[in-house]
C-alpha cells in the first residue's frame, strides 16, 4: 500500500568542476536546516493552514497511487477515462516560484570617488529558491 510523508530539505549549490553542483545541506546548526527541519515536523498543519501547501500534498498523494496503479499493473475499464466532462484549461500555466536574495556590499571612497565592491568582486548574495522534487 503507498504512503506519503512530506518532507522539506535544505539544499545548496557549490561550485564543482562542471559549473554549479546541488548538494544538501546537513550542518545542524545551519538556519535552512533548521527550517527545513521545522517545516517538515510542521507540515499537515502548515498544509492546513495555506492552501498551496495542501494542493501541493494532494499532488503528491495523487502521483504516488498513479505509480503504484501502473506498477501493480491494474488495468481500468475505458469508462473510467470519461466520467468527467473535457473542459478546456482556463487556468494559468505559469510555474509559480519562490525565491528571498539578499546582497551584501562594501563602499568606500577612493580619491574622491565612491568604489564598490561590485567593482572589486566583492559584492555578496545570498538566494533561497524554493522548488518541488517528488523523486518518483
Amino acid at each position: 500500500v503507498p504512503y506519503l510523508k512530506m518532507g522539506v530539505e535544505a539544499r545548496e549549490q557549490l561550485m564543482g568542476a562542471a559549473g554549479l553542483e546541488d548538494a544538501a545541506l546537513t550542518r545542524p546548526d545551519h538556519p535552512l536546516v533548521k527550517y527545513a527541519e521545522a517545516f517538515t515536523k510542521n507540515f499537515d498543519l502548515i498544509a492546513e493552514r495555506k492552501s498551496v501547501v495542501n494542493q501541493l500534498r494532494e499532488l503528491a498523494k495523487a502521483s504516488i497511487v498513479a505509480k503504484f496503479m501502473m506498477e501493480s499493473g491494474v488495468e481500468f475499464h475505458e469508462s473510467w477515462f470519461t466520467l468527467g466532462e473535457q473542459r478546456s484549461t482556463v487556468c494559468c500555466l505559469e510555474v509559480p516560484q519562490l525565491w528571498n536574495d539578499k546582497c551584501f556590499s562594501k563602499i568606500r571612497m577612493q580619491d574622491s570617488e565612491i568604489v564598490t565592491a561590485e567593482k572589486n568582486k566583492d559584492a555578496k548574495v545570498h538566494s533561497v529558491y524554493g522548488g518541488v522534487d517528488f523523486g518518483i
